[in-house]
């Protein structure tokens, strides 16, 4: 319940809320800290200073304030006393027994499944940051300077400038229309920090829905590098590289994996154990859809988050990553199937973009 002490209920987790935030309150990891770089030095968790929720834009982790108490080792009965004492949860009236009276039989009620929350932002809010970026060359500049992103891949994926952060627009395969084409629908939008000091590094929109960045669909490209990230998606693309985004290393999810059918897949994860559990999670579901895949450690000596902006800013030639079409790229972690195995035949349909052609988005495809 909104109006409880959010900031004393963390505070008796020994989870410190900064005083500064208003609305959502950055803070390291506290589910699994270990499976961040630096023990997520750079806060990747955001809190919820109206109703207490968390959610971890890094490793996926998240919660209603509860599930934080139970995070933080208190049993049951000590995380719904938390939740009473700060005024985030009501406690049980004294005369109410625990186990309820016994009735004659009813009808079932039924069950209806809760809304979906709308996603307050449109296609339209897109095109119009997108164009906002694109008359700021001073940002455009520093972007490609501080991070190598160029201007043609800011453009192909629609990236944008809101006023305080980066966006990067999550599209879906929407309905069939009258001509049998399948519209892209937004169904959710991430939000990229400018400057080192805006906490969380990543923020996800509110009510938005995860999903592989951009559509599989829109690329006729058959081997493609599945990276970790948008960032390192747009490193990977200002590089010329066929690449494809998996928004966070615990984002994942198994059937994403019908996306890529047809492709060979090379995947290159932060160097991390949560990069690495996750590319290895990858590569099974990949794998038992008969999807020839591999995983490219980019420094297998390294633990610390290294990723692939790093490695492309040290010079490395972004050739290495792919290869040739008939070989897999050096030092991968496990061998592409054999070329006489079978796999699945390509699922994804063209999809028509809610801001332009079909015919205008397969000449400026996004690779």
């Amino acid at each position: 319940m909104a109006g409880g002490d959010v900031r004393g209920f963390y505070a008796a987790l020994g989870i410190e809320l900064p005083g500064w935030a208003q609305t959502e309150a950055p803070v390291r990891c506290f589910v699994d800290p270990d499976a961040h770089s630096r023990q997520d030095h750079n806060p990747s968790c955001s809190v919820s200073l109206d109703s207490g929720a968390f959610n971890c834009h890094s490793c996926g982790a998240g919660g209603g304030a509860y599930d934080a108490a139970v995070a933080r080792h208190r049993t049951p009965r000590a995380a719904m006393d938390l939740l009473v004492a700060f005024g985030l949860a009501d406690r049980r009236p004294p005369g109410l027994s625990a186990r309820p009276a016994r009735r004659a039989p009813s009808r079932p009620l039924a069950r209806h499944p809760a809304p979906t929350p709308a996603l307050a932002i449109a296609a339209d809010h897109v095109q119009a940051w997108a164009e906002r970026l694109q008359r700021s060359s001073a940002l455009i500049r520093r972007l490609e300077r501080e991070r190598g992103w160029s201007r043609r891949a800011l453009v192909d994926l629609e990236v944008g400038f809101d006023g305080e952060r980066i966006t990067v627009p999550i599209w879906c395969a929407g309905e069939a229309g009258r001509s049998g084409h399948r519209r892209a629908e937004l169904q959710g939008l991430l939000r990229l920090r400018v400057d080192g000091s805006q906490q969380p590094k990543v923020i996800a929109a509110r009510a938005s829905r995860l999903g592989l960045m951009p559509l599989p669909a829109w690329t006729r490209e058959r081997r493609v590098l599945l990276v970790e990230g948008p960032s390192d998606l747009l490193a990977a693309c200002s590089a010329g590289l066929p690449a494809i985004a998996v928004p966070g290393a615990n984002a994942w999810r198994p059937e994403w994996a019908c996306q890529l059918d047809g492709r060979t897949v090379v995947v290159a994860m932060d160097c991390d154990r949560a990069g690495r559990q996750a590319a290895a999670r990858i590569i099974g579901d990949l794998e038992r859809r008969g999807i020839a895949a591999a995983i490219h450690d980019l420094a297998p000596a390294r633990d610390d988050g290294y990723d692939l902006s790093d490695w492309l800013r040290e010079g490395n030639p972004a050739t290495r990553l792919l290869g040739s079409p008939q070989a897999p790229p050096a030092s991968v972690h496990r061998r592409l199937p054999a070329q006489g195995r079978t796999a699945h035949p390509t699922r994804s349909s063209a999809l028509e973009h809610p801001t332009a052609t079909t015919a205008k988005k397969q000449a400026c495809r996004p690779f």
